[in-house]
């Protein structure tokens, strides 16, 4: 093959890498305006819409801005230049946008990433180190709360020597507190507190700020409705199941050939899309079905490692498939990734949410001149069959926004 032909190819390899990460990332409504612009472009693409529901043209026009602002396409964009060079860093740097999280953070560490595409850690590193340093805002693509910090200070110029120190020791601060910070540092307390001062005008998830609340911008991606004892599935979308390629007479010209080629490759991605789609939404429907009749008390522990080896997909491709994902069944809008959780504990058989919700119920009936202790919530927990420690009681009844014992007692 001639050179320029080989590097055509990787371009095209690359491309239709990227089309099928960018359109897992997507929701069915940012899929729709996505495709109604990919058809006005591409004369090769034919749609053949189904009838709009009442009020669908505001859902699109919504999801037309959310895609403008999608961290993903952002990236895309910003690291575009290094992608179009093709070869092994755009195949690698595809892959680390592919993992990135709603967050900004990587959802996997460097190992785990290099041992996917079968490749040695220190060029993912270095590939790593090559795109947090081009991509804005700073701290995208870090692997976690120090690192994602680390790189927030390095942009402004503000890494001291002191800094650094705390930053390795930031850990210490959800346990001990500044002092225990202190301690851990040998800085002066005043140090220190500068330091946390800085840190807290810092953005620990540089993600965040490119989308808003799914629940609120736009309609479910998927509806479910009970039918005997199982559930029928309906995929919210107009476009996306009527995709089409146009017929080409033969002898066209380049330009022809390179729409149609790209009109393929979105074709083929809207396959690979549709069938992870499916898949694990069945498979997840499967496990969570008393969830979605009952509500969070009766969510089911369930892991994203347990629906990749059911399906037969790669952890990252249901981790993609998830994000953003809506449901909506008797009981209301549930974005996917809520329905996901390890049980309480290893004794335990209840997911978190589910804890927490018993957790609802008990404090809600509590005396309000004798209210239920830590300690008291743990034992009567543990004679429900939920084994957990009287800590992590404390951590959940703190998560769902619920004082401590002593400030919710009713004084006379």
């Amino acid at each position: 093959m001639r050179p320029g032909l080989h590097l055509r190819a990787r371009q095209s390899q690359v491309f239709r890498l990227g089309q099928v990460v960018r359109l897992l990332q997507m929701s069915a409504a940012e899929l729709d305006a996505h495709l109604a612009e990919a058809a006005r472009d591409n004369p090769m693409l034919v749609l053949r819409p189904r009838p709009l529901a009442p009020g669908a043209t505001d859902v699109l026009e919504m999801a037309a801005v959310a895609e403008a602002n999608s961290l993903y396409d952002h990236v895309f964009r910003e690291l575009a230049g290094l992608i179009g060079q093709g070869g092994l860093m755009a195949r690698v740097i595809t892959a680390l946008i592919a993992e990135l999280e709603p967050s900004g953070w990587l959802g996997r560490g460097v190992d785990e990433i290099a041992e996917g595409l079968g490749l040695g850690q220190d060029l993912i590193a270095a590939a790593l180190r090559l795109v947090q340093k081009r991509v804005e805002p700073a701290g995208l693509f870090a692997r976690d709360l120090q690192e994602c910090l680390r790189l927030q200070l390095e942009e402004r110029d503000r890494m001291s020597a002191a800094m650094r120190l705390v930053l390795s020791h930031l850990p210490v601060l959800e346990t001990g507190g500044p002092a225990g910070l202190v301690a851990a540092t040998g800085l002066a307390a005043e140090t220190v507190q500068a330091c946390l001062a800085e840190l807290r005008q810092l953005d620990p998830k540089p993600g965040s700020g490119f989308s808003s609340d799914p629940t609120l911008m736009r309609e479910p991606d998927v509806r479910l409705t009970p039918a005997g004892d199982g559930w029928e599935i309906e995929f919210l979308s107009s476009l996306q199941e009527d995709v089409a390629i146009s017929g080409v007479p033969r002898g066209t010209g380049a330009e022809t050939r390179a729409a149609l080629a790209r009109a393929r490759a979105l074709k083929q991605a809207l396959e690979i899309r549709r069938s992870a789609l499916r898949q694990v939404v069945g498979e997840i429907v499967a496990r969570q079905g008393a969830f979605f009749r009952d509500g969070p008390a009766a969510l089911a522990p369930m892991t994203m490692s347990e629906i990749a080896a059911e399906t037969g997909f790669h952890l990252s491709t249901v981790s993609r498939v998830l994000n953003g994902l809506l449901i909506e069944g008797p009981n209301g809008i549930s974005a996917a990734r809520t329905l996901f959780g390890g049980a309480a504990s290893a004794a335990a058989t209840q997911s978190k949410p589910a804890v927490q919700a018993r957790l609802r119920v008990l404090l809600a009936g509590e005396d309000p001149r004798q209210p239920l202790s830590d300690r008291r919530l743990t034992a009567l927990l543990e004679g429900e069959g939920i084994a957990i420690s009287r800590r992590v009681v404390a951590n959940y009844r703190q998560e769902i926004g619920v004082p401590a014992a002593a400030k919710r007692r009713l004084r006379a």
